[in-house]
C-alpha cells in the first residue's frame, strides 16, 4: 500500500522558488544553445540586427570618399606592420553604428598590459560589404589604428559613439560607386580590407583630424562629415 506524506506549506513554497530560480538561471550561460543566453560561449557575429531594406542599386545612403589613386594594390602594400600593436590603457566601450544598415554593436575594450584579445570575427562582420553581405579578414593594423584613435578621443569619458560609413568593399560594389563618381579609386584600399571610414558623433571633424593625423602612418582623408584611414602608403588629402 502506497503511503502519502504531507508537505508543509514552507517546503512547498521553497520548492516553487527554487524551481523558478533554476529556470531563470539557465539562460545565463548556455552550453547547448537551447535558449537565448545572457552569456553565450558560441561566438556568432551574425547576431547584429539589420534594418536595411536597401538593394545593390541604392546609392543615396553611401558616403563617397575619393581616394588618391594607387598604381595597384600589389604585395608591396600587403605586409604592413608599422603601428600594428595595440595595448589599450583603459577600459571603455565603443557604441558602433553602421550608417548604411542601422546595425549597432557595443564593443567593449579592456585595458591590457601585454596584449588585448580583440574579437576580430565580430569586427570583420561589422565592417563587411553590406551590399553583397560579404566579409573579409580586415587588416589588423587598420583596426588597431582605428581603436587607438577612438581611445585617444575618449578624454574622461568611458564610451564613444562611432558611426561607420564604409569598411570592406567588393569589386562589384566599388565598380558601382565608380559609375557614380570617377573620383572613387579603382584600386581602393577598401577592396583589400585595409581602410575604414568613420566619424565620432560627439567630436568635431577638426578634433578627429588632429588625433588621426598623429596616429595614422598610412593614408588619411578628411571629409565634411567623416574621415578615411588606411594602412597604405603615407598620404594626406581633403575633399
Amino acid at each position: 500500500m502506497m503511503s502519502s506524506k504531507k508537505i508543509s506549506r514552507r517546503t512547498f513554497t521553497l520548492g516553487l522558488l527554487t524551481g523558478g530560480i533554476c529556470e531563470a538561471a539557465t539562460p545565463l550561460i548556455d552550453l547547448t544553445a537551447s535558449k537565448s543566453p545572457l552569456i553565450n560561449i558560441h561566438s556568432n557575429p551574425n547576431f547584429l540586427k539589420s534594418s536595411t531594406g536597401k538593394n545593390f542599386d541604392d546609392l543615396d545612403s553611401l558616403y563617397f570618399d575619393p581616394e588618391p589613386e594607387l598604381i595597384s594594390t600589389t604585395d608591396k602594400f600587403t605586409n604592413y606592420t608599422q603601428n600594428s600593436s595595440y595595448r589599450p590603457k583603459k577600459h571603455f566601450s565603443l557604441n558602433l553604428r553602421n550608417v548604411n544598415t542601422s546595425e549597432t554593436y557595443s564593443y567593449r575594450i579592456k585595458a591590457a598590459f601585454f596584449n588585448n584579445k580583440l574579437n576580430y570575427e565580430v569586427l570583420d562582420h561589422f565592417f563587411r560589404d553590406w551590399r553583397e553581405n560579404k566579409t573579409i579578414q580586415m587588416d589588423r593594423g587598420v583596426i588597431k589604428n582605428f581603436l587607438k584613435i577612438c581611445e585617444s578621443l575618449l578624454g574622461s569619458d568611458r564610451e564613444l559613439d562611432v558611426d561607420i560609413t564604409s569598411g570592406y568593399r567588393t569589386q562589384k560594389t566599388n565598380q558601382k560607386l565608380r559609375q557614380n563618381s570617377a573620383r572613387v579609386a579603382k584600386n581602393s584600399m577598401h577592396l583589400i580590407g585595409r581602410a575604414i571610414d568613420f566619424k565620432v558623433r560627439s567630436r568635431s571633424i577638426n578634433n578627429l583630424e588632429s588625433v588621426a593625423e598623429e596616429l595614422t602612418p598610412g593614408g588619411l582623408g578628411i571629409y565634411s562629415g567623416f574621415i578615411h584611414i588606411d594602412t597604405g602608403p603615407y598620404r594626406r588629402w581633403k575633399a
